[in-house]
């Protein structure tokens, strides 16, 4: 009975010890700044006069953004954006011959072919709305941006035709810079345990451009027209964080 009535005290002591110690570790959720670099994907449909020029292209890049105690987010963003519909098929058709094919110096039958390339680059300045979760790190992400836009068509093929060299390739290649406006709305989520960080939603930019070529030879006339241009479609990304842990991460499930 003596060594029952130790064991007994022993095991009260123990189980009081373990829960003020989980007590007094376990701390109430709260909103802190966070610092983060992210990797995106994304899916852009066309809008306005570009839509002339390009079709639906994906998109890919990164971020550099804060968020701090009081949700308010701002950072800067740039994107690669790349696509194979190209709706301008006739600017090299003055070097094609009759079966649409062009002859390379070597006297072969060479195809070409038309890609988009393009990027963007935003300052961006929002805010986090924490609902929708109990985490106070997560929830609706909405944001503005003011940055660059750029765009042109790749003329891509296998051998050496000296009417398309690379200075050539300039008087029909439509090479545009401009400025732009962004617009995100969507999710993010700042796990609790540091892993699992990632935002999704939809992105629209909307932006005049102007050709940086002086002339087109396909047209044979200076380009000196603005084009609108509107991107819109869906982007996910992947978020590292950079900030170091603080006592508020410290949970017991």
């Amino acid at each position: 009975m003596k060594y029952l009535f130790t064991l007994l005290i022993l095991f009260t002591f123990q189980a009081a010890f373990a829960q003020y110690g989980r007590t007094k570790v376990q701390v109430q959720d709260s909103a802190f700044t966070i610092p983060m670099i992210t990797a995106n994907y994304g899916i852009m449909w066309k809008g306005a006069q570009v839509a002339d020029r390009f079709g639906r292209n994906f998109s890919a890049g990164g971020s550099f953004a804060f968020k701090n105690k009081k949700h308010w987010y701002y950072g800067i963003k740039g994107n690669f954006n790349w696509g194979s519909k190209v709706n301008e098929k006739t600017i090299v058709d003055n070097l094609k011959t009759a079966d649409g094919l062009v002859i390379d110096d070597q006297g072969r039958l060479t195809y070409i072919y038309l890609e988009e390339r393009g990027s963007t680059f935003f300052l961006t300045f929002g805010k986090l709305f924490n609902v929708l979760t109990k985490n106070s790190n997560s929830g609706i992400l909405v944001y503005g941006g003011l940055g660059t836009i750029h765009h042109k068509i790749r003329i891509a093929f296998k051998d050496e035709i000296q009417s398309l060299s690379d200075e050539y390739k300039k008087g029909y290649d439509r090479l545009s810079f401009g400025y732009a406006a962004n617009g995100f709305l969507g999710y993010m989520h700042l796990s609790k345990n540091r892993f699992l960080n990632f935002y999704g939603g939809f992105d629209f930019v909307y932006g005049q451009t102007k050709s940086l070529r002086k002339f087109n030879y396909d047209t044979e006339k200076p380009d000196t027209d603005y084009m609108s241009n509107v991107q819109y479609g869906f982007n996910v990304g992947w978020i590292i964080r950079l900030n170091k842990r603080t006592k508020d991460e410290y949970y017991y499930d």
